[in-house]
């Protein structure tokens, strides 16, 4: 408990004229004195602690120093540097005065010792006021940095005083902290280099940018590395590079990037060869970031040459060399990177997505397109990827057919690569399809009208221009992407769906018989004969189902479709060798009363590698079809009778005197229409008929030999040649003497 009315009695008590103090006590009273005003300062009890300490150093100094004790010097200057400090504590001019006399007088006695100057940095502290003279500040901290031993206590200290001279003038602490790294150098005080260095460094974060502060950075540096026996250490070099990644960022972020390049290569000093490749890369990327911003590309190419294989190869390196790829259009580098971006990065797709994103904003199509199919490929069937694959598919089937339209205006090569792309794409979206029915939520009714449509207009669109195989494939597309379309709430497709399969099934059959065609291999044609009659089966099928719920246009179009596709399955049937297929198909085609198809499946079984049997059966079958159409063609048709004739009569004479009745019946037919039978064909047949019914007289078949000479007589009879060929027929008869 404080009792200074108590102390004041016996100070004043003490030091009355009747008490002489001698020296020993006097040097007592001196230090009990000096210990109260110390204990005021320390608690900042300023004018009591000036009052106490000028009373103890009244008594020091009354008394002459060789008489006290040997400490009493030391007790004399702690008094003085205490009452200092009080006299600081106070503020006021006269008290501030009055410590900057007795510091002058302390100075005066003992010269530069480290207590005075310390007072003295102090003093410039509280007297400068606002006006923070930094200059003498400065010069006081190096006169201290001349006298003073390096301890670790010292170096803290004089740390301490240049960083408190950093917030009022950078320039003047930075020089001082040069003195001290001299001597440290000096001196070999490898210990302290390192706080040097990340104290600069932290001062030059918060300086403005000159390139005179890089110069002198990276002079200490290269000083530094000089002199030291062995390079800092990883933590230190962790520590500044901390602090110049912080002003590499503040320069780039405000677009500062010579700057910032500037403090990237001052990071890339050897004095921090202890900062390992992935940290080194980040630089090197930081660099690259900044010649991509001003468009150098070669100093870029360059700084990815000078970057080691490990910070090369990782994902954002090689993102960034993506970019320049983009920018100077090397298409090689820029594959190159995008694989060892996809190898790298298994799981995330956000790079190669950042990708996409620079190859759309420089417009480089090709590229954007290579980008999107490595995604496709190694994100969007994996459901943690995140990627809406039905959206990103779409986006890349949409660039590849605007590709495609510019590739045919401008008329260059590569057409065939982006349909195969195309193709691709629609198959990728059918199996993916297929392969997550569980996600319905990716998988939109508008999902579904979109790749339906548009595989189904593409291979439309281009059926002419496309490979068959190219086309066919899209229409496969179509035809899955309907199969797995939503069912209504009938459990059925509907009708507009329906529709499109069907067309998708006639375009599908037709293709898949060019592609037959074509084929020289047998095995592979028999292939797409069997195929194409599996679409003809489901093309009959859904016109039987839906045929009555369409309009009248459709049903025409349908009908001009039906008896093509009847043609295409019976010329696959004969090719595959079902001949017991072959009636039902033509019976199929009855109603339709089309002559071409009649045409073609007559050409095919003609030139089919069928039993004899089979192809009368058939051909016969074919010609009786056609017959009964109003507006047939007489002429093709009696070819095709004298061709079945001719393989008649020389397999089975039966058949063949049945067609000579049918010759008969179509000619007179066809007398009562415009349409006559054709002479040629009727003077062939009926000559052909009577030669064979000679060669049965010359084998004593008198009856055959009057029938057939009968029905050769009765054809010749609608020749119209005014019955020339009847009246030869009859001459050479009756030379054979038969009653006719």
């Amino acid at each position: 408990m404080e009792q200074f009315d108590i102390a004041e009695h016996m100070f004043c008590k003490s030091t009355s004229s009747e008490n002489i103090l001698d020296d020993g006590t006097a040097e007592s009273l001196g230090d009990t004195l000096y210990e109260m005003g110390r204990d005021l300062l320390n608690k900042k009890q300023y004018p009591m602690a000036v009052k106490w300490l000028r009373r103890a150093f009244g008594i020091i100094n009354s008394h002459e120093l060789d008489k006290l004790s040997k400490d009493a010097s030391a007790l004399r200057i702690s008094i003085l540097q205490s009452l200092i400090k009080a006299l600081l504590g106070l503020q006021d001019s006269d008290s501030l005065e009055e410590a900057q006399n007795w510091l002058d007088m302390l100075e005066l006695e003992v010269g530069d010792k480290l207590v005075v100057l310390l007072l003295r940095l102090e003093t410039i502290s509280v007297c400068s006021g606002e006006k923070f003279d930094s200059n003498a500040y400065s010069d006081v901290l190096q006169r201290l940095m001349a006298i003073v031993h390096l301890n670790e206590s010292n170096f803290r200290l004089l740390m301490y005083h240049i960083r408190k001279l950093n917030d009022k003038s950078p320039n003047l602490a930075c020089h001082a902290l040069e003195i001290l790294n001299t001597r440290v150098m000096r001196e070999d005080r490898d210990e302290y280099v390192e706080k040097i260095l990340i104290t600069r460094l932290w001062m030059a974060v918060d300086y403005r940018d000159t390139q005179g502060q890089i110069l002198q950075l990276e002079t200490l540096f290269s000083e530094l590395v000089a002199n030291l026996k062995s390079p800092i250490s990883s933590v230190a070099t962790l520590a500044a590079h901390t602090l110049l990644w912080k002003k590499i960022e503040s320069n780039y972020t405000i677009g500062n990037f010579d700057a910032a390049e500037n403090w990237c290569k001052l990071a890339m000093h050897k004095i921090f060869e202890k900062s390992g490749d992935l940290n080194m890369a980040r630089i090197s990327r930081k660099l690259l970031l900044c010649a991509l911003a001003k468009n150098e590309i070669n100093t870029a190419k360059e700084v990815f040459a000078s970057m080691s294989e490990v910070g090369k190869n990782e994902p954002m390196s090689r993102f960034l060399m993506y970019k320049v790829a983009n920018r100077c259009g090397d298409s090689e580098m820029a594959v190159e990177c995008l694989n060892k971006i996809s190898s790298a990065s298994m799981k995330d797709s956000t790079l190669l997505q950042a990708c996409c994103l620079d190859a759309q904003q420089m417009g480089n199509k090709p590229q954007l397109l290579v980008t999107l199919q490595l995604i496709i490929e190694k994100y969007a069937h994996n459901s943690s990827s995140g990627i809406h694959l039905p959206s990103l598919l779409r986006f890349t089937i949409g660039l590849m057919s605007g590709m495609l339209e510019e590739a045919k205006k401008s008329g260059s090569c590569g057409n065939n690569d982006i349909i195969e792309k195309l193709c691709v794409a629609f198959e990728s979206v059918r199996n993916a399809r297929i392969s997550t029915k569980t996600e319905e939520k990716l998988w939109t009714i508008d999902e579904y009208d979109w790749y339906s449509k548009n595989s189904y207009s593409l291979a439309i669109k281009h059926f002419t221009e496309w490979d068959p195989r190219q086309t066919l494939r899209m229409i496969k597309c179509c035809i899955g992407f309907i199969d797995n379309y939503p069912l209504d709430s009938s459990g059925q497709i509907s009708t507009n769906h329906q529709l499109r399969k069907l067309f998708c099934e006639f375009s599908a059959a037709t293709v898949l018989i060019i592609l037959a065609r074509a084929e020289e291999n047998i095995e592979s044609q028999l292939q797409y004969y069997l195929e194409a009659r599996k679409h003809v089966k489901e093309f009959i099928t859904i016109v039987q189902d839906k045929f009555s719920t369409v309009d009248e246009k459709t049903q025409l179009d349908l009908n001009r479709k039906f008896p093509i596709l009847s043609a295409f399955d019976f010329e696959a049937a004969c090719r595959l060798k079902s001949w017991d297929d072959l009636e039902q198909i033509i019976t199929k085609n009855h109603s339709f009363k089309n002559i071409q198809a009649y045409e073609i499946m007559a050409d095919c079984i003609l030139c089919a590698d069928a039993p004899t049997k089979v192809i009368v059966t058939i051909l016969r079958m074919i010609i009786n079809e056609a017959w009964k159409i109003e507006d047939l063609n007489t002429s093709k048709l009696a070819k095709y009778m004298r061709c079945l004739f001719q393989i008649a009569i020389a397999e089975n004479t039966e058949i063949a005197e049945e067609l000579l009745e049918q010759v008969c019946r179509y000619a007179e037919e066809a007398s009562k229409k415009n349409q006559k039978y054709p002479l040629e064909e009727l003077e062939w047949i009926a000559t052909r008929a009577f030669n064979h019914a000679v060669d049965l007289y010359c084998w004593h078949d008198d009856d055959g030999c009057l029938r057939w000479s009968s029905k050769a007589l009765n054809i010749s009879h609608y020749c119209t040649d005014n019955g020339a060929l009847k009246k030869t027929l009859q001459d050479k008869l009756i030379k054979l003497k038969l009653d006719v």
